[in-house]
């Protein structure tokens, strides 16, 4: 099944529910082909997606994916998921939502010798994320992205931003630690 054909009509269906596509993949698992979706509220200050909003979510797509696209459920299972810690990151939209965040990037192709970023998030645009990566900022355009997500677990071990810091809004500034200069 062509993704993209689904993802704009499951996009329109799931906000019609209340909630976002973060974002849409086709997994194998052993024999078993699998849609998972992952949603998110489209009211971002309803908090995390529950157990209860993931079985809202696929009893009012069901029916529907059932008349849209008849085959879909013979050839696939459905699943729909909460996004977790480790969100995916799909549109720019994400990233400016989580902008002062760490992120791990990583493109199809390389970009300066490079296809594994993780950095914090600084600028977007809606080409091309900037990250700061050990005290260097690096622009990633979308267009070669393979997948990204927010690393939450590192953020602690990681040195802080300074570049990003500085330039973000007080309410997304993460703490900068003062040198001793």
């Amino acid at each position: 099944m062509d993704l993209l054909k689904l993802q704009a009509p499951i996009e329109s269906q799931l906000a019609l529910l209340g909630f976002e596509l973060v974002c849409l993949e086709s997994v194998k698992e052993g024999r078993d082909a699998i849609l998972r979706l992952y949603i998110d509220h489209l009211d971002h200050s309803r908090g995390g997606i529950t157990l209860d909003d993931c079985v809202a979510a696929n009893d009012g797509l069901v029916a529907w994916i059932d008349v849209e696209f008849p085959n879909l459920r013979e050839d696939m299972s459905l699943e729909i998921s909460s996004p977790g810690v480790e969100r995916p990151l799909v549109k720019a939209d994400h990233f400016r939502r989580f902008a002062g965040r760490l992120c791990r990037i990583q493109t199809r192709i390389p970009l300066n010798g490079q296809k594994r970023f993780k950095g914090w998030i600084g600028d977007v645009t809606e080409e091309a994320v900037t990250i700061e990566e050990d005290g260097v900022l690096k622009t990633v355009p979308f267009e070669i992205f393979q997948k990204a997500r927010l690393a939450p677990f590192d953020e602690e071990k990681t040195p802080k931003p300074r570049i990003v810091a500085l330039a973000a809004t007080p309410k997304q500034a993460v703490p900068v630690e003062k040198s001793a200069d």
